[in-house]
């Protein structure tokens, strides 16, 4: 009961801090000459967000902290030292699987189910970092499990694991801006940063499928797929196909699984799970 309070106090805090960080990004946006929060929208990112976390902890309750166990018993057992710098480690690593998670997420359909909700908005804001699919903790719709089993593998408490990969998705949430221009050279050269992950969520020709990173941008830059902001173009915020013109949650969350499985009834061709998105046999 106690621990359930705490996971409550812990929720009210975060939900406190979103807010007021959507609200004074919106002001910023108004006297920028930006375009400002779209209302139903915005209703509609911080529902999906409510709904994604709770499947999350749903998922984690059921799945995750069964399966971390019979890792945690039937792994390495490694008895790393409860060090900052072991933690460090673990938070690179972890950053490195999540960028691996993210390019499947864009390059197979099955994964992009759960993924192109976060990409369908055709604003760029911090109410689009909450804009989440409750689909995504589903092991079907996505390889989540990347960021997670390999620690508890090695023997790391998965309960450490989880707050770890908190941290890394904390930090996510802040690269959602336009208020935010550059950074110096060595900070966008090392981290993801709003210049950098605009790009991501652009669809013009420069910028699909690039910036895979969630905080450390040298994963893209080291395997290639890497775009700087300024040889982008014009950012083209949204996804080129099947374009979502819908604030409701469940035509925001379903529709995308619902053409795939369309698509594959009527070229009876199982192959669309795991091409690209945009592939047609």
């Amino acid at each position: 009961m106690e621990a359930a309070f705490h996971a409550l106090l812990i929720i009210i805090g975060f939900g406190a801090f979103f807010f007021i960080a959507m609200w004074v990004e919106n002001k910023v946006l108004i006297k920028q000459g930006k375009s400002r929060y779209d209302l139903r929208e915005t209703i509609a990112n911080i529902f999906s967000s409510v709904l994604y976390k709770s499947m999350d902890a749903v998922v984690i309750i059921l799945f995750v902290g069964g399966v971390g166990a019979w890792l945690n018993t039937h792994g390495l057992q490694l008895d790393l030292p409860k060090h900052w710098l072991t933690y460090l480690g673990v938070f690179i690593l972890q950053d490195f699987c999540f960028w691996l998670f993210h390019v499947v997420a864009h390059k197979m359909r099955f994964a992009w189910v759960s993924h192109k909700i976060h990409h369908s908005s055709r604003h760029f804001n911090f109410g689009v970092a909450l804009r989440q699919s409750l689909l995504a903790p589903l092991p079907f719709f996505s390889i989540s499990f990347i960021v997670w089993a390999p620690f508890a593998f090695l023997g790391l408490d998965i309960k450490v694991v989880a707050f770890i990969y908190e941290l890394n998705l904390f930090y996510q949430f802040w690269i959602h801006t336009r208020v935010i221009d550059k950074f110096p050279a060595w900070i966008e050269f090392i981290f993801n940063t709003p210049s950098h992950h605009r790009v991501h969520h652009g669809y013009g020709e420069k910028q699909i499928d690039c910036n895979y990173a969630g905080v450390f941008i040298i994963w893209d830059r080291l395997f290639g797929t890497f775009v700087n902001e300024r040889d982008a173009g014009e950012i083209l915020y949204g996804v080129k196909t099947r374009q979502v013109n819908s604030s409701n949650v469940l035509v925001m969350v379903f529709e995308e699984l619902i053409d795939m499985l369309k698509s594959i009834w009527k070229n009876k061709d199982i192959r669309h799970l795991w091409k690209h998105p945009d592939w047609h046999p």
